[in-house]
């Protein structure tokens, strides 16, 4: 029978074994499991101390600040069990776009991970402009004191309070409240919002998603027939470094407890020691991580000895060779599989453990579009790397190939429950109980996401094959149009542009040009090391950087329309941040912000001798 809503699937999971670990987590060098028995307390404490926080009407929302965490994952739990609505916000934002999302759904109460995060709480309540909008102080109507995880360097205030104060207020107040927290629980349904997760806001301001129980019920409990989360992913747990302010973060959020694996807690500054250290049975990431693993192997590779080289090389090309086979679940024959349990044995093991993935049963893609190259790297390396698909307004899937069902370049099959369509204009169209019912405050932007018949319309172009799988060509809406008339769909030709191991980000530019023209940004840690090798100063501008680009932007040209080809590029002097404005907190590139911080490359190259586009 299905959960009425996210704190029963919860308590069910608590229930279900209470010795059984929860979180996989370091603590004093080691990794620790920490049991439901010892959770479960603690989600009732805290839930009791929120009540008392401040007076909280039903059904109030409240916000999380902050980086992922065990105490974020369980004060998210702890608030959702008294009916309160969560509203998680990104470590990295500033402190108007923190304003905003606490304006914008009307937050109660905040919590916030550490002393940064007061400050931009702090600088808020003050008032603040965010998109040439004036917010007041009256516009951020908080109540209580601001609720702080870690109150390290924090001089003692009225406005705030800790964590553990709050907890240890919630554990001795919790006997007379529970009748309360039962009368709460009583009237959630499952049809009740859950959560709002914003969107990046990449061309203005970030919209609320209103995601309810049964969004996010909806799919934990149809991505069961994927097949992703068998015994050696439950050994091993779920990797969960993503932010919790993110879809995906939160999609594994809620797949630990329903599928009764443990959380496997890290971050990504931690990240590569922490996947050594813990050995998950399942990863989930955006195609950056994935190009940036490769990137390492392949530094790796080329700073080995020729014989290495070589021996390298003959086991990929082996590993490529099963690839037809993985991705339709045939077995290998015979011949074949005696060469791959050879290079497995000399090359992928060593591999495979340098990453601390030697256990890891599953990697997830999404996010982004995973470049064909590196899907065939992970699966000639054996590893079950599975693309899949979705949107924050999908809570966040709709489609995904599965393991010995997969087409490389595609995004996979419809989840249950899920069904798709394309548009007679290219743009991908689905229905499901997954896909939330609109953003807050925002009829006009609702309106336009959904049609009369109730297909929500993604933003993405695509394709579907006879056997329905689905394939994203581009965002409908960064779709441009040359000076002579031709559209083009940045996305796919960018993620050819990627594929150099020090290259962060590729941006094409073109729209109202006779040209396409494109920036480049470097990866600072692949490009040190790639320098390194090459004997030469890490500097962007170096004319060896140059040399290896120009080759690979005329091989990829090679594939393009003549219309689509890059006629001329440029490299930024920096990487592409958050903090630079060029990134969104989900690491989405904003066109719009890249096109004006670097107009001046872009007006340079447009002012060259134009090469006779079409």
């Amino acid at each position: 029978m299905a959960d009425l809503h996210i704190p029963a699937m919860i308590e069910r999971a608590a229930q279900r074994d209470p010795s059984a670990p929860a979180f996989r987590r370091k603590q004093d060098g080691a990794w620790v499991d920490v049991p439901w028995k010892d959770v479960q307390p603690r989600i009732a404490a805290i839930a009791a101390g929120l009540l008392t926080a401040a007076d909280l009407p039903d059904g109030a929302r409240v916000s999380i600040i902050g980086n992922t965490t065990m105490d974020w994952v369980i004060l998210d739990f702890a608030a959702m069990s008294v009916g309160l609505q969560t509203v998680p916000v990104y470590a990295s934002l500033l402190p108007e776009e923190v304003g905003f999302m606490h304006a914008d759904p009307q937050v109660r109460l905040v919590v916030a991970e550490n002393a940064a995060q007061v400050a931009k709480v702090r600088a808020m309540r003050g008032g603040f402009r965010f998109f040439e909008k004036e917010y007041g102080a009256d516009q951020v109507p908080l109540l209580g004191r601001i609720v702080v995880v870690d109150p390290t360097g924090l001089e003692p205030a009225d406005d705030w309070e800790s964590l553990a104060d709050l907890e240890a207020r919630g554990v001795a107040r919790l006997p007379e409240l529970r009748e309360e927290m039962a009368r709460r629980l009583a009237k959630v349904q499952r049809s009740d919002i859950a959560t709002f997760t914003y969107t990046s806001g990449t061309t203005g301001p970030p919209k609320a998603v209103i995601q309810t129980h049964d969004n996010m019920l909806s799919l934990v409990e149809n991505i069961e027939e994927v097949d992703i989360f068998g015994p050696a992913v439950r050994e091993g747990g779920l990797f969960l470094f993503l932010p919790l302010a993110h879809s995906f973060g939160r999609l594994i959020e809620l797949a630990g407890p329903y599928f009764a694996t443990p959380l496997v807690l890290s971050s990504v500054p931690t990240l590569a020691a922490d996947l050594l250290g813990s050995r998950p049975g399942f990863l989930p990431a955006a195609p950056r991580v994935y190009e940036k693993m490769k990137g390492k192997v392949d530094g790796g590779v080329a700073a080995s000895p020729p014989v290495r080289q070589k021996i390298f090389a003959w086991a990929i090309g082996v590993g490529k060779e099963t690839i037809p086979y993985v991705t339709t679940g045939q077995p290998l024959p015979a011949w074949l599989a005696f060469r791959r349990a050879i290079a497995d044995k000399l090359v992928f093991s060593k591999v495979r453990a340098k990453m601390g993935l030697d256990r890891c049963a599953v990697l997830l893609s999404g996010s982004a579009p995973l470049r064909a190259d590196v899907h065939e790297f992970f699966l000639a390396l054996g590893f079950n790397l599975i693309e899949a698909y979705g949107l924050t307004e999908t809570c966040p899937g709709l489609t995904a190939n599965r393991p010995g069902r997969m087409k490389i370049g595609t995004v996979g099959q419809p989840i249950k429950g899920v069904t798709i369509k394309v548009a007679d204009d290219g743009e991908v169209l689905a229905k499901g109980p997954n896909i939330t019912s609109g953003y807050l405050n925002r009829p006009d932007a609702t309106g336009e996401a959904f049609d009369a018949d109730g297909w929500f319309h993604t933003g993405d172009l695509g394709s579907v094959d006879s056997e329905n799988f689905l394939t994203i060509t581009g965002r409908k809406k960064e779709l441009f149009k040359t000076s002579f008339g031709k559209y083009i769909a940045p996305v796919k030709i960018e993620a050819r542009l990627k594929a150099v191991s020090f290259v962060q980000e590729a941006v094409l530019i073109g729209d109202g040009h006779h040209y396409c023209v494109a920036l480049f940004s470097l990866d600072p840690e692949n490009f040190g090391e790639w320098a390194q090798r090459e004997g030469i100063p890490a500097e962007p501008g170096h004319a060896r950087v140059r040399q290896v680009i120009e080759a690979h932007v005329a091989a990829v040209n090679g594939t393009l329309a003549s219309f689509e080809t890059v006629k001329y590029f440029e490299v930024v002097p920096g990487p592409f941040s958050v903090d630079g404005g060029e990134l969104t907190a989900s690491l989405k590139v904003k066109r719009k912000v890249v096109s004006t911080k670097y107009a001046h490359l872009i007006d340079d190259m447009y002012a060259r001798k134009a090469p006779g586009a079409e």
